[in-house]
């Protein structure tokens, strides 16, 4: 009975309205109902009911003066599992008062880490005094060196810890790292004392920094506005999720520590990385339902990934960026113009056509070194591992006599040809050849074997009738080596703090009106 008049009352306007919420709390205490026996009954219901159970555990949560007992309760009954639950239906179907009812139960459980983030660690507490013991003790026994585990002052452990927030909270996440992790704590810590003492990553400041991190991207600080639907399905994967949180994101800052090959004076740098690495993960679009999809998309954006998205962001944002990749693009262009030229001169081997005189099997074509003439021959016995020399071919054609070059695919099928044109990797090379006269062009046909050689071909002919590489492979190119030589040309801009790129060029003072300087030695 206990159950039907939980889901009676929470159906009713009581849950609805804030006002009614002491009323209902007071009720609800009166009869000493069994909170076990009313969830219990409410999740097994349907969706309807589970609504009904979040909204009165929701308006418990909201009046009750002790919500960590209240929360403890919560646990032992197993809440959390239930609401899990709930959150798998509605990722099948959206159900807007469910999840707003998820996302005020999220605020308040994540609330409940403010408390301890305004509280600041002292040394002659014995609670505290105890929790800063085992940071040594777990990882270095009792005669090792408090140098080594990262702490600002060795002479006041308690200082890294005075600022609020994130306060005791940064010691608790430590001190269920060093627990629950004993042995990734003890790694870590010995494998800082094999680096130079500039190179070592501070074990204690970290964890504060990471700490503050995570209190920020969960916005724990934050009042809760009460229309709120949004919420994230990792926070109800676990028990003390916030601490399990920490130790994935502190394993995660010493990893990219060590990438970005970091020293004590770069911290700032590596917390900011780090920051980034977390906003692509609880504001992407990949759904989080676990702590393992947490540590995989964590691990899926390693530091070399958030320097190329602030590359892009730079570039993107910034007109010197843009103006300095077209002052640049020349320069590549002619890169990839020789590149193909080069290629040609290594020569390749093409099928013939079918209906080709004589039934050609093969054509080799090799660009002579001095770019003036393109040897060629049908049918070349290859003798050896080595390519044809020039010598061997016995055909050529003056490069000054290159009319063009036509793909296939883009002709319009012929009746009079004798040369079935069916192949997407087939060209024809257009010449007239200056010693005839009064004659039509002529065309060397040729089916290239792969489709990169049918790209660099083409785009290889094309630059020896002084044009440019401009195909899908060579924009690709030209692409990439333009983001090589800006990522050259930025990376010391890009390790000066604060440094914020111009968007316009500065002016430049007009000439003055004669230059008659004059200059008093005396």
């Amino acid at each position: 009975w206990s159950g039907t008049l939980v889901h009676w009352f929470s159906s009713t306007m009581f849950l609805r309205d804030r006002r009614y919420h002491h009323f209902f709390y007071v009720f609800i205490s009166s009869l000493s109902l069994s909170l076990t026996l009313s969830l219990s009954f409410a999740f097994s219901q349907d969706l309807e009911c589970s609504q009904y159970a979040l909204a009165l555990i929701n308006a418990l949560f909201f009046k009750c003066d002790d919500k960590l007992s209240y929360h403890k309760t919560l646990m032992d009954v197993n809440a959390r599992v239930r609401i899990e639950k709930v959150i798998r239906s509605t990722t099948k179907e959206f159900n807007m008062d469910i999840s707003h009812h998820i996302s005020e139960y999220q605020h308040y459980i994540m609330g409940l880490h403010r408390e301890p983030s305004q509280q600041i660690v002292s040394v002659d507490n014995p609670v505290h005094k105890t929790m800063l013991d085992k940071i040594k003790i777990e990882a270095l026994s009792d005669d090792g060196e408090w140098s080594s585990l990262g702490f600002s002052d060795e002479s006041n452990l308690a200082a890294d810890f005075h600022a609020t927030p994130p306060g005791f909270l940064a010691l608790q996440c430590i001190n269920h790292f060093t627990q629950k992790y004993q042995d990734k704590h003890r790694e870590m810590i010995l494998e800082q004392l094999s680096r130079d003492q500039d190179s070592r990553c501070p074990f204690v400041k970290a964890a504060v920094a990471v700490t503050l991190l995570l209190f920020r991207q969960l916005k724990i600080d934050r009042d809760y506005i009460g229309v709120e639907i949004d919420f994230l399905p990792v926070l109800f994967s676990k028990d003390n999720v916030f601490y399990e949180l920490f130790c994935i994101s502190i394993l995660l800052f010493n990893t990219t520590w060590h990438d970005m090959s970091a020293k004590i004076t770069d911290f700032n740098k590596v917390v900011d990385v780090v920051n980034e690495q977390l906003s692509f993960v609880f504001k992407g679009e990949r759904k989080i339902n676990d702590i393992e999809d947490f540590k995989s998309a964590l691990n899926s954006i390693p530091f070399s990934r958030i320097q190329e998205q602030r590359l892009k962001s730079l570039e993107k944002d910034s007109s010197s960026i843009q103006e300095l990749r077209e002052k640049l693009k020349p320069e590549m262009q002619k890169i990839v113009n020789k590149q193909r030229l080069a290629i040609l001169e290594a020569g390749e081997t093409f099928a013939a056509p079918r209906g080709s005189r004589g039934r050609r099997k093969t054509i080799y074509c090799r660009l002579s070194s001095n770019h003036k003439f393109l040897h060629y021959g049908y049918d070349i016995e290859m003798t050896s591992n080595a390519p044809p020399s020039i010598e061997e071919l016995p055909e050529k054609l003056s490069i000054s006599d290159l009319e063009g070059v036509t793909k296939w695919k883009d002709m319009k099928k012929s009746a009079g040809t004798k040369i079935k044109m069916d192949s997407p990797l087939g060209f024809s090379i257009h010449y007239n050849q200056s010693q005839m006269t009064g004659t039509d062009p002529k065309t060397i046909d040729l089916i290239a074997r792969t489709e990169d050689v049918f790209s660099y071909w083409t785009d290889g002919l094309r630059v020896l009738r002084k044009g440019d590489a401009c195909n899908k492979h060579s924009e690709e190119h030209l692409s990439m080596l333009l983001d090589i030589e800006l990522k050259i040309r930025q990376l010391d801009i890009l390790d000066i703090e604060g440094l914020k790129l111009p968007d316009y060029k500065p002016m430049v003072p007009a000439l003055p009106d004669n230059f008659n300087f004059h200059y008093n030695f005396n």
